[in-house]
């Protein structure tokens, strides 16, 4: 390659013989210096990186070794602090500063602009004083009358404890409906849709009073109280979140209580 390349040299030197010196100069060495400047390049980036490599390895030795003695003096305080068994005197405290200059106090916003004022009520009439009448004549006390004498007491008469029974009277109302009833909204049943035990119509709830109570069975199912209100025409239910579909029995039961008294 060497051989050749100064052939090539010792060529273009023949060919250019006539040329300027610095011209044969820069033909000759041009392929030279380049090579040279890379190579150089080369060894410099290589020196730069070892360079780099050995002072990062330097740093952190460096900063091992630093953390060591930071180690090793904390440890130290540490151990100061705890062999001290009373705390240490307060320093002195700094004077105070002085205070700062107060700020220039703000412009007083714009008040805004007052309302009407609302209309005041008519007063009331004020009604005509009635005259006083004339004070009447006190009449005189009369005499008080003598106070009789108390007569002896009476024998006492004889302990009767009245026997007390009660009969409870059942009454029951029968009604299925031929279409469903929607509960979500109020509905009122008539007393005269009813039927007795008989299987005949009512015309009311006769035997509803203050001395009786009542039950309502849906589908053979007790109710709440507050689930309906009946009197004696008509059985109402109060809105409320269910159906009651057609054919579904309901039998309103009232029970009428009778007291006898025997002495």
């Amino acid at each position: 390659m060497a051989a050749k390349r100064k052939y090539k040299c010792l060529k273009a030197k023949r060919k250019y013989k006539y040329t300027k010196r610095i011209k044969k100069t820069v033909f000759r060495k041009k392929p030279l210096c380049k090579r040279r400047l890379s190579m150089w390049c080369l060894l410099n980036r290589r020196k730069q990186n070892l360079q780099a490599a050995i002072d990062q390895q330097a740093l952190q030795a460096a900063i091992q070794e630093v953390k060591s003695e930071m180690k090793a003096e904390l440890d130290k305080w540490c151990e100061m602090q705890r062999s001290l068994s009373q705390p240490g005197i307060q320093g002195i405290s700094g004077p105070q500063g002085i205070q700062g200059i107060p700020g220039a106090r703000g412009e007083r916003g714009i008040d805004g602009s007052e309302g009407p004022p609302g209309i005041q009520g008519l007063p009331g009439l004020q009604g005509i004083q009635g005259e006083i009448g004339p004070q009447g004549i006190q009449g005189e006390i009369g005499p008080r009358g003598i106070q009789g004498e108390i007569g002896p007491q009476g024998p006492p008469g004889p302990v009767v404890i009245p026997e007390v029974t009660i009969s409870p009277t059942t009454n029951r109302y029968f009604y299925q409906p031929e279409t469903d009833l929607d509960l979500t909204m109020s509905v009122t049943i008539p007393a005269s849709f009813f039927t007795n035990d008989l299987g005949a119509p009512v015309a009311d709830f006769s035997a509803l009073d203050p001395n009786s109570f009542n039950n309502l069975y849906i589908n053979g199912i007790l109710q709440p109280g507050n689930s309906y209100d009946v009197n004696p025409t008509s059985l109402l239910f109060p809105a409320q979140s269910t159906i009651i579909y057609a054919g579904t029995p309901i039998v309103l039961e009232a029970v009428q209580l009778t007291a006898n008294v025997t002495v």
